[in-house]
């Protein structure tokens, strides 16, 4: 039996958390069962070369970075891109589409209805703040999730979000983790070598791009905090995005004292925690944020705010420590207490590393999604039997 034809739609491969599983997910796949393939509705980006690299292809619609209408324009681009994806799926002929972003889940369950896929599967990686402000999205939702297969949430926070905010039936959803891998060597020099040259003391690392519900602001107020009982500390965040400017502004001044540096957009956020002490993560929400796995992989305690999923990863005071999210104070505590206990830094490491070897590993978040395909293949074998 040929392999059954997976089709991937996301907004790009550019670098990210949700890049990156689709990424493992799509390159993990058993070839001798599935065949997967990517289309980007906005672009391949940097993640492209990697795809190609790992015989995935892309298709990809429009250019990263492009300017995006509004007002009505959106909407008959969107309409476009739908027609664009149908067509797409009706040469490619996909036994399954999943749809990994709310604009892409939603176009691609579209096209899909509109091609005649045989199983459709739509995932969930955030919390549904952001359609508060956007009806028309949570009809067209609400419209695809008539017919969708099955949707994957990868936490159960996640899910419990979008049973409260969506109309779907709980037995179509699937929490399926995300999975990281455990390195096998040790990184190079890194940051230490590069910006950070120099820096001898204990350092603390948050990985996140510059949006304003990550909590950079919140993170350096903590760090200005811990400086005080701990001048040798240094601050080292690594990301990009539009709030730079005004997050380069806090960390130059006077009372971090130069301990706040600023490494910009990284593919190896990883390895900039793995050369620090501890790893932090000071957001307002998450899904199920990949950067406290990376950091447990590499036997890095965390300390992280108490949002979302991030305690279905993180077990307090086992793996790390949980504080409340907008709260300076409590997060330099924390930081203070692991900077100050090296010992009880790399018990609580050893551990996080082990509960990824147990539960978030790469191997394991593919295996469910392959078998979560598999049962909705027979499903769809049946029901064209029945009929």
């Amino acid at each position: 039996m040929a392999p059954a034809r997976v089709l991937y739609v996301t907004i790009s491969m550019d670098l990210g958390g949700t890049e990156r599983q689709l990424l493992e997910l799509a390159a993990g796949l058993d070839r001798s069962r599935f065949e997967p393939s990517i289309c980007c509705l906005r672009g391949a980006g940097a993640l492209a070369g990697e795809c190609a690299s790992r015989d995935i292809p892309i298709t990809a619609f429009g250019a990263p970075g492009a300017v995006r209408p509004a007002g009505l324009a959106a909407s008959r681009d969107f309409l476009s891109l739908v027609f664009s994806l149908a067509g797409l799926m009706k040469r490619e002929r996909p036994a399954i589409v999943h749809g990994m972003l709310p604009a892409a889940w939603v176009a691609a369950g579209l096209a899909a209805r509109l091609s005649g896929v045989p199983v459709l599967v739509t995932g969930r990686r955030c919390l549904g703040h952001y359609k508060d402000r956007r009806p028309l999205l949570r009809h067209l939702e609400n419209a695809v999730n008539r017919w969708t297969d099955a949707v994957v949430p990868n936490s159960a926070a996640v899910r419990d979000d979008t049973l409260a905010r969506e109309r779907i039936a709980p037995g179509k959803v699937r929490v399926i983790h995300n999975g990281v891998r455990i390195p096998d060597a040790p990184p190079g020099a890194g940051w230490r070598g590069g910006a950070g040259a120099g820096t001898t003391g204990p350092a603390v690392a948050l990985v996140a791009n510059f949006f304003p519900y990550k909590g950079h602001m919140d993170f350096l107020d903590a760090a200005a905090e811990v400086l005080r009982g701990c001048r040798s500390a240094s601050f080292v965040l690594g990301g990009g995005g539009k709030l730079r400017p005004e997050i380069g502004r806090r960390a130059s001044a006077p009372d971090l004292a130069g301990r706040a540096i600023l490494l910009g957009s990284r593919p190896d956020g990883g390895d900039v925690m793995a050369l620090s002490d501890v790893a932090a993560l000071a957001s307002h929400e998450e899904g199920f944020p990949n950067v406290v796995l990376e950091a447990m992989a590499r036997a890095r305690p965390v300390v992280a705010t108490r949002v979302g999923g991030v305690p279905e990863a993180v077990e307090d005071g086992v793996t790390g420590i949980l504080v409340p999210p907008r709260d300076a104070g409590a997060m330099a505590g924390a930081l203070l207490r692991l900077l100050r206990d090296p010992r009880l830094a790399a018990e609580m490491g050893a551990r996080g590393m082990e509960r990824v070897r147990r539960d978030f590993t790469v191997d394991r978040m593919v295996r469910a999604h392959e078998d979560l395909y598999a049962e909705l293949l027979a499903r769809a074998a049946t029901r064209r039997h029945e009929t």
